[in-house]
């Protein structure tokens, strides 16, 4: 199965939030599963959605 990967803006719609936030989030290390691709970042969906799932909370994340 192919994993599906988010950059940021789809990040922030989708925690329904402002890209500043989730850059914000993301430079504090609070949202899991993320990959550097060359100068971008990423997200795995699979692990975002399992984060919220677990309210937010990391729980022996695969990144």
């Amino acid at each position: 199965m192919d994993k599906e990967f988010l950059n940021v803006r789809s990040l922030a719609s989708l925690l329904d939030m402002s890209e500043q936030t989730a850059y914000k989030l993301l430079r504090e290390g609070i949202i899991p599963g993320r990959v550097k691709v060359g100068k971008s970042v990423r997200f795995n969906k699979e692990v975002v959605l399992e984060w919220l799932q677990n309210g937010g909370v990391t729980i022996d994340c695969k990144d």
